[in-house]
């Protein structure tokens, strides 16, 4: 049977989430899909793992391929270059497919081939695999033009289905990047005019682990700022939508890293985003508020506002904010 779509699954010591992840990509076996897994310089067994796992499937609905420790971006890469089918669904390890992850994206790129791409919303869940908050982007009006992917910034790969060709004619993933790959090829599909739409439903389970991406807070955030001053250099200096972008990132960032407690790389990150401040001197502070309060919210913690202003941080952030 031919395949109608290719999972393409990069994997680094993923022993521990590959048969959670491969049971439930079976369930989707009727989509006719093929997987292919790149072992990005595994040293805990698990390019042996899963060809144990894969041993009884037909050698067309699976590949095995070897990338060396070169990243995610060559990793994936990689995988679409072996695939053979239209439409690549791209999957984490770490991650795990909810029903319908293949086949609602089938359905709907099979129906709208105006579009060139389409993403679920998906859970946040702890290491065992339970369930903390759904994220539903389409909620808070994520789109897909190119000023709406930079405002909001919504993009998980294990939710993400796209065109082959889409891939092809923007160069697939940039391999310079380390982190925030997934935004800037949002961002570069959005600029080349290629479509995309939600699909309105949650499509994995998006695993919060010690060990994954989001750990990596310091070049994570760096990396971040890095591609959204790469996409808006094509707008002048001086615009002020621009600014705008700058500086609600910026904060954006200044709450994760608050969040994560460290709060000495949360000043630096405030003290960088005032360089772009849009805001006069007596908005600065709530707005501020507001952008914790509301980030808190998307990933469904309480925020309470009484404690972070008696919080040491805000001691020291409330005198940056008001300075001229």
């Amino acid at each position: 049977m031919a395949s109608t779509i290719s999972v393409v699954l990069p994997m680094r010591n993923a022993s521990n989430w590959l048969p959670a992840l491969l049971a439930a990509l079976v369930r989707e076996w009727h989509t006719g899909f093929e997987l292919i897994a790149i072992d990005d310089g595994s040293h805990d067994g698990s390019a042996e793992l899963l060809q144990r796992l894969c041993a009884h499937w037909p050698q067309d609905r699976w590949q095995l391929l070897q990338s060396s420790s070169r990243g995610v971006s060559t990793a994936r890469n990689d995988g679409i270059a072996a695939s053979r089918s239209e439409l690549i669904a791209f999957l984490d390890a770490d991650d795990r497919p909810l029903p319908g992850r293949l086949s609602l994206p089938l359905q709907v790129l099979t129906k709208r081939p105006e579009l060139s791409h389409v993403q679920g919303g998906w859970w946040r869940c702890n290491a065992r695999g339970e369930l903390l908050h759904n994220v539903n982007p389409w909620e808070e009006t994520a789109g897909f033009s190119w000023r709406q992917c930079m405002e909001q910034k919504s993009v998980l790969p294990s939710a993400w289905t796209i065109r082959r060709h889409a891939l092809l004619a923007v160069g697939g993933f940039d391999q310079q990047l380390r982190h925030s790959e997934d935004v800037d090829l949002l961002l570069r599909l959005a600029a080349a005019g290629h479509k995309g739409d939600w699909i309105k439903k949650e499509l994995v389970r998006y695993r919060i682990h010690s060990g994954n991406a989001s750990g990596h807070l310091r070049p994570q955030l760096e990396g971040l700022l890095e591609v959204m001053n790469r996409h808006l250099k094509i707008l002048p200096s001086s615009d002020g939508w621009a600014q705008e972008q700058r500086y609600s990132t910026t904060t954006w960032a200044v709450w994760q890293a608050w969040q994560a407690g460290d709060q000495e790389f949360a000043l630096e990150l405030l003290q960088l985003a005032l360089k772009e401040c849009p805001y006069p001197l007596v908005r600065r502070p709530v707005h501020l508020i507001e952008v914790m309060a509301r980030s808190s919210a998307r990933i469904g913690e309480l925020f309470d506002r009484d404690q972070l202003l008696s919080n040491k941080f805000w001691q020291q952030a409330e005198p940056l904010l008001l300075s001229r």
